[in-house]
């Protein structure tokens, strides 16, 4: 199956205003390949004991939502996110065709052809951390 899967795991407590395109995200998350049950990205997430490159072992990450550098994250990830909420946690299962294809990405682990899985909690939207 080639298509994204969203699923909420726990609603928000209140949502009014819902991240759009252009909105600053602060999200923390854990990138999971459910195939093998190996964490190959996340925020605060060590493997082999070092952190991941670029990440600096921060608790939490900020994107501008559909603006992300190319590879930052696959392109599933834009899509999984949009009108999600403060407080709110999703599970993102992106298809090989909407992550790292039949490539995969080798140096974190991801296999070719690979269904990614990402638990990811919106901790603020453009800077405010309360429910909008």
């Amino acid at each position: 199956d080639q298509r994204l899967s969203v699923s909420q795991l726990i609603p928000p407590k209140f949502c009014s205003r819902r991240a759009q395109v252009g909105d600053l995200l602060e999200i923390s998350y854990v990138g999971i390949v459910p195939q093998t049950g190996m964490i190959f990205d996340g925020s605060a997430v060590m493997i082999n004991g070092q952190a991941i490159p670029g990440r600096a072992n921060d608790v939490s990450l900020f994107f501008v939502l559909g603006k992300q550098p190319f590879g930052q994250f696959p392109p599933g990830f834009d899509v999984g996110l949009a009108d999600m909420c403060v407080g709110e946690r999703r599970r993102l299962l992106v298809p090989p065709v909407l992550a790292y294809g039949s490539t995969g990405l080798p140096r974190r682990g991801i296999p070719p052809n690979a269904t990614l899985q990402y638990d990811v909690t919106l901790v603020s939207l453009n800077g405010l951390a309360t429910p909008q």
